[in-house]
């Protein structure tokens, strides 16, 4: 287990003061502001992570979709993860218990194989193992529902959309970074991060369009998930449609919880694939319900289908390159069997914002004389070191997580007591985490 405590950080800047105001809706800026340059592929998946919320330094968000809109279904975020959201603005966390139902427990898990009728099984059998997840429970919560909440904490004059970044290049006095878009137009900022997904296009600018890390790679697992309305889920599960339950089984489990006050079923089924993916550039594609039968054809009697890619094969040397840094999937995307790859682009921004301020605070007092350039280089790299190896290393135990639930890990396969030494030995520190 790696030793991921964060030092002090002192960081030697110069800059300019500002007392400039801007509109209610956003922090005032304070004294030795950067200017940062923030860019998603899906702000859905991470305007609340950072962006208009870095107190000291005013952003903005360049979004390639033209209009904003959640294509996923559910989402979890743990009590460590609220507090994190609550450390990059309190709102962050109000929102998220608005829109959210707070699950007390983990993992409650059902062998899939079973040929008995689970749903008529005593309240103090019901389930095969129960892991209660530490630090309080999960949020869990329909994406586009948090979508629709977070944006409205967005300044919208700080919110640019149908931008997708072509290059990214020095400017001509070194002070700026240039940005260019597919549709022509430009912007400069002092810094960018680049949060624009697993094909980021940031991503290739840091670490080189010729480096593996720079692709994703299937990890042979695909899934299948779909919303359904609980008015048709509960006739079919009864009481078990109201709980949150993972079905396990050889190659293959199911992940269900409820959504929205209860008014959808969110299903996904994963299922091992030993061939490689054949879709080309697509990671995901139209199935039917024939490819979801097969697939389950051996669990108990009792959509969409996206390809799992991670970057567990090849992961990135740095996520920073000079004033270019990348976060959430695109520095580390991962598959979701611990159900924390939106919480680690949470904690990305976390630490981004400590060494952020740690920086703004040495430029305030201005008696380095360095700038506010190499403030960046040594901000960013800063967040690399103490922080790329837990990322990473979340891309790893998920991994086994997934081969975990579908009894793969040969010394362990089906037994209950070995899938919950092994969780656990992976969730603690995972979660507890500060």
């Amino acid at each position: 287990m790696p030793n991921w405590s964060i030092p002090d950080i002192n960081i030697l800047t110069n800059a300019q003061h500002t007392n400039e105001q801007e509109s209610d809706h956003q922090r005032p800026p304070r004294a030795s502001t950067f200017q940062y340059l923030y860019y998603r592929r899906r702000v859905c998946r991470s305007s609340h992570r950072s962006g208009p919320y870095i107190p000291q330094h005013p952003v903005t968000i360049y979004e390639q979709t033209y209009a904003l809109k959640e294509i996923g279904a559910g989402i979890g975020i743990s009590g460590s993860g609220k507090a994190c959201l609550n450390f990059l603005d309190p709102k962050l966390a109000k929102t998220l218990e608005t829109v959210a139902n707070k699950s007390p427990t983990g993992y409650q898990c059902i062998d899939g194989f079973s040929q008995e009728d689970v749903r008529l099984r005593s309240k103090d059998k019901l389930f095969d193992m129960v892991y209660g997840t530490p630090g309080g429970g999960a949020y869990l919560c329909h994406r586009a529902q948090l979508l629709a909440a977070m944006i409205d904490l967005v300044s919208p004059h700080r919110l640019k959309l149908g931008k997708r970044v072509d290059t990214i290049t020095k400017g001509e006095d070194n002070e700026k970074m240039v940005i260019k878009f597919c549709d022509g137009t430009s912007a400069e900022a002092n810094g960018v991060m680049g949060c624009d997904g697993i094909k980021s296009r940031v991503g290739r600018i840091v670490a080189g369009i010729d480096n593996p890390a720079s692709y994703p790679r299937y990890a042979h697992k695909s899934a299948y998930r779909c919303l359904v309305d609980m008015n048709k889920a509960f006739p079919v599960l009864g009481h078990l449609a109201k709980r949150q339950i993972l079905f396990a089984g050889h190659g293959a489990h199911i992940m269900a919880y409820p959504l929205a006050d209860c008014k959808y079923l969110n299903v996904v089924a994963f299922f091992r694939d030993s061939g490689d993916w054949s879709h080309d550039q697509k990671h995901t594609f139209s199935a039917n319900k024939d490819d979801i039968v097969d697939s389950f054809s051996r669990f108990g009697p009792y959509m969409r289908d996206p390809g799992m890619f991670d970057t567990l094969d090849h992961p990135l040397s740095s996520f920073t390159n000079g004033r270019i840094t990348l976060a959430d999937d695109a520095a580390h995307d991962t598959t979701p069997h611990l159900r924390y790859g939106a919480e680690m682009g949470i904690e990305d921004a976390t630490v981004l914002i400590a060494v952020l301020e740690q920086a703004a605070m040495v430029l305030k007092k201005g008696d380095r004389g360095i700038s506010k350039e190499d403030a960046l280089v040594h901000a960013f790299g800063t967040y690399d070191s103490v922080h790329r190896e837990r990322a990473q290393w979340l891309v790893q135990i998920s991994r086994r997580q997934g081969e975990l639930v579908k009894w793969e890990v040969p010394e362990i396969e089906g037994d209950w007591d070995g899938i919950y030494k092994d969780t656990d030995e992976q969730i603690l520190p995972l979660l507890l985490f500060d």
